[in-house]
This record gives structure tokens, C-alpha cells and sequence, in this order.
């Protein structure tokens, strides 16, 4: 019979546990381990890796002294007292900052509307009827203006004004050159800052009037008591400025009438008559034909511009520098082309009436009804006294030249003259006062 054949049954799988798994496949991830005996595998995969550092655990430092203090004293270990205080304190504080804060925006406020105050007063009073250019250019024109006319009468003149005498040589108007026109342009500048600028207030209302209202200008300043700072001097100089501008809103009435532009023929008009009479004084009749044209164009130029000085607001000056005012650089500007100044006429006017005084000190000491040889003798003591003058003047320009160049003024020993000065200024100076110069005049100094 035959036996069945049975297929032998696979070998069973060992079982393996949960723990041994787990070591395997640690040791999958750690190959490290994998030739230790399972006993100290598992020893070494069960061992935790030690714990991260905490966040709020501070690593010890090289600069232990440069880290925060703790606080000595936690809040848990404050007594009841200690604790009450602290509210206290704290509510003292609070309170203290509010009204800090509260002052602090009140005050803001005030100073805000203050501002805007005065903006709007500095808006309002904000006139400018002439920029500075503008100002420069119309004084350059009046300048151009008052040389041409100058250079046209130069070899007309037969006298000089007494307060040029000191200034100009005593042959100068024999010789009729350049230092002739530059005492033209002298004497017309000086007329115009005397006889316009500083004597009418606006040209389009009456010239009483006018006069008067420029008076009552240039009073405010001059009986003001002396500004010892720069803040009183602008005081007294924003003073001025709102009568000025105060004035001109109340005679709008005026400005703005019909009448005005007759008001301002007639002062053209009376103005071109002046000029040309105080011409007239010092000149060789009858004058240059074209001297009534450039006084025209002189005169309007010069009116045109007191009308716009009024309407602004701020201080605008014109001015004259007199002969032996010191050279300002500042406000002058020197220039050449006329001869050095040796013998001034006043010194020559000098030297004459000395003769002369000498002269009439010999008629009186002589007996009345003298004869010929008597008269004879007194004209050759007269030569003789004129020679010896002239030879002591000469002595005098050689021996001490500085001294005929002090524009007539009396010679003191202890007197300094080395500073710099004004023989004859040939154009105007403007400027805003106490601020910036629009126009430096033109001046011949001394040395010159």
C-alpha cells in the first residue's frame, strides 16, 4: 500500500518582541550601535538625550557686570506699607503727568494762535512798493542822469559852494576837467537828498502838506532818546514804519483824488525851477543850453521815487556823505579819476585874505596924506608880503602835503589823520536801516 506523500511544513518564524523590534530599528538609525550586544544597545537607545536649555534661563556671560540688575526685592516680599506707598507714589505721578500734559497742550495751543498772529500782522504790513534790484537800478539811472548833466556844465562853473570849497584844487575851474564834473555830480546829489528826499513825504498831495508830514518823520527819530541796543533801534525803526504806513491809509482820500497828478506837475515843476536857480549861482550866464533838459529827467526820476518810499514797510533811507565823513566800506565805494588835491580854494581863499588883513594892518600904522614914495613903498612891502607868502605856502606842500588835504578843516597837532575820509561823495547811498545796503554811494576819498 502506498504511502501518501506529505510536503514537509516550513520552519516556523521566531517571534520576536515588541522591545526587539524597536531595538532594531534604532539600530537601522544608529549603525553606530549595531556591533554592541543587544543588552547595551538597548541600554544606550533607552538613555534620553539631555534636555534643551530653556528659553528664559540666561547663559552665563564674559560681561557678567554689563547685564540688567534683578530686582532686590520681588513684589511677594513688599509689606503691606511698602505696597501702599507705592500706590501712593504712583497716583502722585499719574496725577502730576496729567496736568504737565494738560499745561503742556494748553501753552502749545497759545503759541500756535500767537503765530498765527503775527503772521497775519506781518502779511498785512508786508509792503514792498520796490524790490531791492529795482531801488538799485532807479539809483544807477539817477546816477547816469546827474553825470551827464555834470560833464555838460563842467567848464561853465565860476564859483564852487562853500562846503565843496575845501574840496576841489584852486584851478580846478580854470582847467574845467574831470574834477569839475565830479563837483557837479556833488553838488546835484547833495541838492537832491536836501531838497527831496528828505523834504517831502509824497509828491500827490500838497507840498505844505507834504513838507510838514516829512517833518513830523524825521522828528519821531530825531528827538527820540538814543537806542543803547540793536532791539531799540528796530523798536524806534518799526515805530516810524506804522506812523508811515498808518499816515498813508488815512490820506487815501488824497492819493486817490483828481487833484493828485496836478498836485505832482506842480511839484516837478517847482522843483526844476530850484534846481535850475541854484545852478544859476555858481555858473557863467547864461548856462549850457541843454542844462533845462537833464534837470527834467533828474527831477522826474527823483520824484517818481518818493512816491514809492512811503508805501513801504520797511525803513528805506537815502543819504549824502558830507566832505571829512569817514569812508564806510559798508556803504561807500571809492573811486579815482580826478587829480590829487594840493591846494583846496578854501585854503587859497585863506592865504588871501591873510594878505589882505596884512595888507590893511600896514594902511592903518602909515599917517594919512602920505606921499607917492609913501604908497610906493607900501605896494613893494605888499609884493614883498605876497612873495614870501607864496614861498611859505610852497614850503608848507612840500614839507607837510597831508595838511592840504584836510578839506579845509582847522590843522590841530594832537589830531589823528591818518583815518580815511570823504573829500567829496559824487552820488547817493540807500539802505534799509539797520538791515542790508540796496546802494553804495560813490565817494573820492582824501588821499585821492
Amino acid at each position: 500500500m502506498a504511502t501518501p506523500s506529505v510536503a514537509p511544513l516550513p520552519a516556523p518564524k521566531p517571534l520576536r518582541s515588541n522591545r526587539q523590534s524597536i531595538h532594531n530599528s534604532v539600530a537601522a538609525m544608529n549603525p553606530g550601535t549595531a556591533h554592541l550586544p543587544p543588552q547595551q544597545q538597548s541600554q544606550q537607545q533607552l538613555q534620553a538625550p539631555p534636555p534643551p536649555p530653556h528659553a528664559n534661563e540666561r547663559t552665563p556671560s564674559a560681561n557678567v557686570g554689563r547685564t540688567t540688575p534683578q530686582p532686590q526685592q520681588s513684589g511677594e516680599d513688599m509689606t503691606v506699607d511698602e505696597a501702599t506707598q507705592l500706590a501712593k507714589d504712583h497716583k502722585e505721578l499719574r496725577e502730576k503727568y496729567t496736568k504737565v500734559k494738560k499745561y503742556y497742550f494748553e501753552k502749545e495751543e497759545q503759541v500756535k494762535q500767537l503765530q498765527n498772529i503775527l503772521a497775519h500782522q506781518r502779511l498785512a504790513q508786508s509792503r514792498t512798493s520796490l524790490d531791492d534790484s529795482e531801488y538799485t537800478t532807479r539809483l544807477n539811472r539817477l546816477d547816469g542822469l546827474t553825470a551827464q548833466l555834470a560833464f555838460s556844465i563842467r567848464k561853465s562853473w565860476k564859483t564852487v559852494p562853500q562846503w565843496l570849497a575845501g574840496s576841489v584844487n584852486k584851478d580846478a575851474i580854470l582847467t574845467g576837467k574831470q574834477e569839475m564834473t565830479a563837483a557837479g555830480r556833488a553838488f546835484i546829489s547833495c541838492w537832491l537828498v536836501n531838497e527831496v528826499f528828505d523834504k517831502y513825504f509824497h509828491p500827490d498831495m500838497d507840498t505844505i502838506l507834504s513838507e510838514q508830514l516829512k517833518m513830523i518823520q524825521k522828528n519821531m527819530r530825531r528827538f527820540a532818546a538814543p537806542s543803547q541796543t540793536a532791539e531799540e533801534e528796530e523798536q524806534l525803526s518799526s515805530k516810524v514804519v506804522n506812523w508811515r504806513l498808518a499816515t498813508m491809509d488815512g490820506l487815501q482820500d488824497i492819493l486817490r483824488s483828481e487833484q493828485s497828478p496836478v498836485y505832482r506837475a506842480q511839484l516837478m515843476e517847482i522843483l526844476k525851477e530850484r534846481l535850475i536857480a541854484s545852478l544859476h549861482v555858481h555858473l557863467v550866464d547864461p548856462p549850457m543850453s541843454d542844462l533845462e533838459g537833464g534837470v527834467n529827467m533828474i527831477i522826474e526820476l527823483a520824484v517818481n521815487m518818493i512816491a514809492f518810499i512811503p508805501l513801504e514797510s520797511r525803513d528805506v533811507v537815502i543819504e549824502y556823505f558830507m566832505p571829512g565823513t569817514k569812508i564806510s566800506p559798508e556803504v561807500m565805494k571809492q573811486e579815482n579819476g580826478i587829480p590829487a588835491l594840493v591846494t583846496s580854494m578854501a585854503d587859497d581863499l585863506a592865504d588871501r585874505i591873510s594878505i589882505r588883513s596884512n595888507a590893511d594892518g600896514e594902511d592903518v600904522n602909515q599917517p594919512f596924506g602920505g606921499d607917492s614914495d609913501q604908497r610906493t613903498t607900501k605896494r613893494s612891502m605888499l609884493s614883498a608880503l605876497t612873495g614870501k607868502k607864496s614861498h611859505a605856502a610852497q614850503g608848507k606842500l612840500q614839507g607837510a602835503a597831508s595838511s592840504t588835504g584836510s578839506l579845509g578843516r582847522p590843522e590841530s597837532a594832537g589830531k589823528d589823520d591818518s583815518t580815511p575820509r570823504v573829500r567829496m561823495a559824487v552820488g547817493l547811498a540807500a539802505s534799509v536801516r539797520g538791515k542790508n545796503v540796496l546802494n553804495k554811494a560813490p565817494v573820492h576819498g582824501t588821499g585821492i
